[in-house]
């Protein structure tokens, strides 16, 4: 057995390490990761539904639900049923959410461009052009 690590292992640790940045920065804010990623979704995007926000960020739909009810109760997010789907909901931040969110998310897109600054544009845009590469490989090979 081959006790070193392969390439895409590696590749594996490091983003797990990236995440590992974005769990201490919401802990940092008195959130835990799915929160954030929440907050992250509506502030972004405006709305978003359940599954969106689920299948964008590779949280479990149940996790989004309870979270999401949660927000609703403190009245941070609302729902509105889908034009589309009437079982669908619709999530949007409330003013009170916006207020809460707008610090926290805020400051985590203006460091996010700071980390993009630093590594440089150039380099940052040739990096996704290859993650984007690898992962469509990965999708070609790995999902059949």
């Amino acid at each position: 057995m081959n006790t070193h690590s392969n390439a895409l292992d590696q590749l594996g640790g490091i983003s797990t390490k990236i995440l590992e940045s974005y769990e201490i920065f919401a802990k940092n804010h008195h959130l835990n990761g799915n929160e954030l990623a929440i907050l992250y979704a509506l502030w972004v995007y405006q709305a978003r539904t359940q599954k969106q926000i689920a299948d964008e960020y590779l949280i479990a739909k149940q996790t989004i639900n309870t979270l999401c009810k949660k927000y609703e109760a403190d009245g941070i997010i609302q729902s509105t049923a889908s034009d589309n789907d009437k079982r669908e909901k619709i999530l949007h931040l409330t003013q009170k959410g916006q207020a809460f969110a707008r610090p926290i998310i805020e400051t985590l897109l203006n460091q996010e461009n700071k980390i993009i600054d630093e590594f440089g544009t150039k380099r940052m845009a040739f990096l996704l052009d290859e993650f984007m590469q690898l992962q469509q490989l990965m999708a070609q090979t790995l999902e059949r």
